[in-house]
């Protein structure tokens, strides 16, 4: 009796699943690089996919909010991915460090144009939130966020109630609907690992 294995590669951060796939191409290409003998062109096949699989490993219904989310930011789904890896499980949002780097290195650190950590790990989170229906998003949920990245903010509280386009009540927080651009804008941005830019001036 033969048996066949089921080959299925696996990228992880950590704990956390980022890629899956059983694509044989791929795994053959992935195996070729570990051994040392890969080309440039053996990824061809893959990069000559459509955007969607990307996450196909990701459920249906986890993937159509990833998707809701790319399109309200108008950015690329692998740049969300790439940038924040949005998931249905806490904290909800993993942060890629780099772009958490580039984005950070492009905003002033003092000043009516600054973002406190607290503030973006809040922003993405609530955005984020929107789409798969998270009934209630607190102040620890974004902290959360920044300690999955060993970030930190001491002036959290003052800073999210200070933030325009963030509202903070009694263990929960929303986005401001009058001041959504800017939510919107900061998410753009740190998918494109780029500085904000803002409707107006104010």
């Amino acid at each position: 009796m033969v048996l066949k294995a089921r080959l299925r590669l696996i990228l992880m951060a950590d704990a956390v699943v980022v890629a899956e796939t059983e694509d044989p191409q791929i795994w053959q290409a992935a195996f070729e690089a570990i051994q040392g003998g890969i080309e440039a062109s053996a990824f061809d096949a893959r990069q000559a996919r459509p955007e969607v699989d990307s996450i196909d490993w990701v459920p249906e219904e986890e993937r159509v909010a990833i998707h809701a989310f790319a399109d309200e930011l108008d950015v690329q789904v692998k740049d969300v991915m790439a940038a924040c890896h949005p998931r249905t499980i806490a904290p909800y949002i993993f942060l890629n460090k780099l772009h958490w780097e580039a984005f950070k290195r492009q905003i002033p650190e003092r000043g009516r144009n600054s973002i406190s950590n607290a503030v973006l790990a809040a922003t993405l989170l609530l955005l984020w939130a929107e789409k798969i229906n998270l009934e209630r998003v607190s102040l620890r949920d974004a902290m959360a966020v920044l300690r999955a990245i060993a970030a930190r903010d001491e002036h959290a509280s003052r800073a999210v109630d200070n933030c325009p386009w963030l509202n903070r009540g009694y263990n929960r927080m929303t986005l401001n609907p009058d001041e959504i651009s800017k939510a919107i804008a900061i998410g753009r941005a740190f998918c494109l690992k780029q500085a904000p830019v803002w409707d107006d001036a104010g």
